[in-house]
């Protein structure tokens, strides 16, 4: 742009000093020349400088999206502004294409993994019948496999649920006592042959869950005190314990707390801050003596309780208890985006 208008007006001044044209006049009409090249400078700075900037803002609004900023930036009508914004468009298409492309592959996934969960139910359904029909040793230990082979195929429908960003759960107002007599019900065989007893208190208290949900993740945090029990020959009785209690009661962040308590091997503190971690077993999960840990299984319920809103941690103590704390929020508010 500068170039060009320079020699237009070294063009116009020297046929305007051709012709004859007064010196006073032949400046005025350069100055006014030069006027306007400053002025079109400065209305294309500002236009280049409008574009740059709303790009900044953005990717600074896009920050969760950044595949959405070419539709926050109008197209402008500079030549390497067009190219930027033409750039960012084909990077946000071909994005969102492959998203897509994950999303529906992500889906068929777990549709093909819960009709597989239930073609293998039938099978296992089908065989514990018939154990518990034919009373015996061998078939009191094949109905045991048969219980750990389900729980991992829960495990699997679970994971592929979890791994989605469709909302497959369904939050409504129960009563926790029915959750947990639920779970229990299910994992009896498990508690029952690890010799476990169980002391249920406060547990007549509505929470706002998927009742499925929340009883698979209980059904984790038996199997796994199950799992690591004080050892035979020890003083200590296993024994399960579920305590629920209000906290911050009349406060906009009230809770419902559900602590799910063991007095077995507990976990060693260097293990502690990774019991979350997807395939993490620990020091306990290695032991000789126990059946091999997926490391799934902790995974699963902090994954699960984050896409429910509800929280959780963990506390232990090695070699005398561990405690898992479900948070369920007891404001109704809270759920709004995942109320039916």
């Amino acid at each position: 742009m500068v170039i060009p208008t320079l020699l237009s007006a070294f063009l116009v001044w020297v046929v305007l000093v051709g012709v004859g044209v007064e010196r006073d006049v032949r400046v005025l009409v350069l100055a006014l020349m030069l006027a306007a090249l400053v002025f079109g400078l400065v209305l294309d700075y500002g236009r280049r400088s409008d574009f740059w900037r709303s790009v900044s803002r953005a990717v600074g609004d896009a920050a969760d999206d950044a595949l959405a900023v070419s539709d926050l930036v109008e197209e402008p009508g500079f030549a390497e502004g067009k190219v930027c914004w033409q750039a960012l468009d084909a990077v946000s298409r071909e994005g969102y294409a492959r998203a897509t492309s994950a999303m529906r592959e992500a889906s068929e996934y777990r549709e093909y993994i819960e009709a597989w969960v239930h073609e293998a139910k039938t099978p296992i359904a089908a065989a514990r019948l018939i154990v518990d029909n034919n009373p015996g040793k061998v078939s009191s230990d094949i109905s045991r496999e048969l219980i750990r082979i389900d729980g991992y195929v829960e495990q699997a429908l679970f994971y592929a649920r979890s791994a989605t960003v469709d909302r497959d759960y369904s939050i409504r107002e129960v009563m926790l006592r029915d959750i947990v007599s639920d779970a229990l019900r299910a994992h009896a065989r498990t508690l029952i042959d690890a010799g476990m007893s169980v002391e249920r208190e406060g547990l007549d208290v509505p929470v706002f869950a998927d009742p499925k949900w929340v009883a698979f993740i209980l059904g984790q945090l038996f199997e796994n005190a199950a799992k690591y029990r004080a050892p035979e020959g020890s003083s200590r009785t296993p024994s399960l314990r579920l305590l629920a209690s209000r906290d911050s009661v009349g406060e906009a962040r009230e809770l419902v707390l559900l602590r799910v308590e063991d007095n077995g091997l507990g976990i060693e503190p260097q293990d502690l801050p990774r019991v979350f971690d997807k395939g993490f077993v620990g020091k306990n999960g290695r032991l000789g003596g126990q059946s091999k840990s997926t490391g799934l299984g902790l995974f699963l319920t902090r994954r699960l309780c984050g896409k429910m809103g509800l929280g959780v941690s963990i506390e232990s103590e090695p070699g005398s208890w561990t405690r898992v704390t479900l948070a369920f929020p007891a404001d109704r508010s809270h759920y709004v985006d995942y109320l039916d």
